[in-house]
């Protein structure tokens, strides 16, 4: 019979590589939510104060909502022109720019996807 012990230990010690990668996702996945929550300080770039009720800027909420009623995955150029239509202030900044920031950060909370250079609500699972 086979001495599995050090297939065991080498076991552990990778559950604990990973439980120390997890923790560390999870201090950065907090951090980023608590940056979320707190009170923007209000700035002709499009972004100003957060929304009460939901607790997001002006144009995160744009860019969420233009998202969910589009139903489809869009470009940044996409999202520019729906903001220019709908006659959103991005003072000296560029639209562009501005635009794909707010997705990169909405990106890294886990709430939209970049799939093949187009943006889309990332799909939530349970």
């Amino acid at each position: 019979m086979r001495d599995i012990g050090p297939v065991l230990r080498e076991r552990l010690e990778t559950i604990a590589r990973e439980r120390a990668r997890l923790d560390q996702m999870e201090a950065g996945i907090k951090a980023l939510l608590k940056l979320e929550n707190q009170e923007l300080v209000a700035s002709k770039n499009g972004n100003g104060d957060q929304a009460a009720e939901t607790g997001n800027t002006p144009l995160a909420d744009f860019v969420l909502t233009t998202l969910k009623q589009a139903k489809r995955s869009v470009t940044v150029a996409d999202l520019k022109t729906a903001a220019s239509n709908a006659g959103f202030d991005f003072g000296q900044k560029s639209p562009g720019r501005v635009l794909h920031w707010a997705l990169v950060g909405k990106m890294r909370s886990g709430i939209v996807e970049k799939v093949g250079g187009k943006w889309r609500l990332k799909e939530v699972t349970q």
